[in-house]
């Protein structure tokens, strides 16, 4: 347990994920990369800072609670007095350091706003040992991505804890920063969106510099590029918010390799639980076996569609758009750009038979950006006559 321990620095980066997370799915509060980046222990949570009122306090106290299994008796007080992210940091410290039994994470899936899954501190643990196997040997981890997922958290926290190697959040770092401080033997995580991102920039790494990767497939093109930049090593793990850290590759075109905490009979995956149990466990992706511990990926079993690493429900957008004033009807098809990269685009009927223009295309796309996520959001509006 002690090669787990998270520090309150930790700890105040995954409050901020968290916080910026629970304001977008409950309040249609939108922070842009950087913003949320620069958040630290200092920052307020009200005036001055983050500007939460006291509905979106209570929401997203709420949320800190249910990521770390903490029961409230005896600590509302230390919860409501609180100014920086550093009072809710150091609650959070003293209340782990007691007691850490389970962890709660949303998925990414809009859909599931409001259901979290619910893991056993130890299974979570158990993930985080397997992924530090496949990061033995380096000597710094720097990050991308927000620790407030199970991968990330387990990725961008656990791991390089059990490796006692420093960890470095480089969320807030320009391209050309983020190459000067690039170092032999280090470890970069990044979704592939950002990875395609580093690639245009033309990062470029330096010796025996291992490349990871996960929340969406890697292509070929791109793991091409990627090698040509200097990352010697590429690892692509796979996992889900529902089930946990599963397994992991070289290459797009091998194979994934379970980890050795997992079998499968037939359709079903089993957990080997650290205290011996065999926990069946549905895949959310079609699973094509190749053979006892090696699969490849079909598409998703309940229609979501990866765009930025986040879970997209074409149907369920398409729904939503339809409360648009303008909108009669919609149907979502999606469509990958030249890079790779997964787009929504939007075939729409306005009401009342009215003919497309400039000024209805500007007035649906900023009810877009009021009402659906970045990664929701029609890339490309094609409007269509009533049948």
């Amino acid at each position: 347990m002690q090669s787990f321990t998270i520090s309150k620095a930790q700890i105040a980066r995954i409050v901020g994920a968290a916080i910026a997370d629970e304001l977008s799915r409950g309040f249609n509060r939108h922070f842009d990369f950087m913003t949320i980046a620069s958040w630290d222990e200092q920052t307020p949570l009200g005036e001055g800072g983050i500007g939460m009122s006291q509905s979106e306090r209570t929401a997203c106290a709420a949320r800190l609670k249910a990521f770390f299994g903490i029961d409230d008796t005896g600590a509302s007080a230390s919860w409501s007095n609180a100014v920086k992210i550093a009072d809710w940091a150091r609650v959070i410290e003293r209340c782990v350091k007691q007691r850490l039994t389970k962890f709660s994470f949303k998925s990414a899936a809009r859909t599931e706003e409001t259901s979290a899954h619910e893991h056993n501190a130890d299974s979570v643990f158990q993930d985080a040992a397997a992924a530090a196997n496949l990061l033995a040997g380096r000597r710094r981890l720097l990050s991308l991505v927000a620790p407030h997922s199970l991968l990330g958290f387990v990725l961008t926290i656990l791991s390089p804890n059990l490796l006692r190697i420093p960890s470095i959040d480089g969320r807030g770092l320009t391209a050309d920063f983020l190459a000067e401080s690039l170092s032999y033997g280090d470890v970069l995580i990044a979704t592939p969106t950002l990875w395609r991102y580093m690639m245009q920039e033309k990062l470029q790494a330096p010796n025996n510099t291992m490349a990871v990767s996960f929340g969406e497939p890697m292509t070929a093109d791109l793991a091409s590029d990627m090698r040509k930049a200097g990352f010697g090593v590429l690892r692509e793990l796979y996992g889900s918010t529902e089930a946990g850290l599963i397994g992991w590759r070289d290459s797009p075109s091998d194979s994934f390799v379970l980890f050795d905490h997992w079998l499968h009979d037939g359709e079903m995956l089993l957990r080997l639980a650290p205290n011996g149990a065999r926990l069946a466990q549905n895949s959310v992706d079609f699973i094509d076996w190749t053979d006892e511990r090696s699969f490849r990926l079909g598409g998703r079993r309940d229609g979501a569609v990866q765009i930025a690493a986040v879970n997209v429900f074409p149907d369920d957008v398409a729904r939503r758009l339809e409360a648009a004033p303008e909108i009669e009807s919609c149907r979502i098809r999606v469509g990958r750009r030249g890079d790779g990269v997964n787009s929504i685009i939007a075939h729409i009927i306005l009401k009342d038979g009215r003919a497309p223009s400039d000024s209805v295309a500007r007035s649906i796309d900023a009810w877009c950006r009021a009402h659906l996520r970045q990664q929701e959001r029609p890339r490309i509006y094609q409007f269509e006559a009533p049948e």
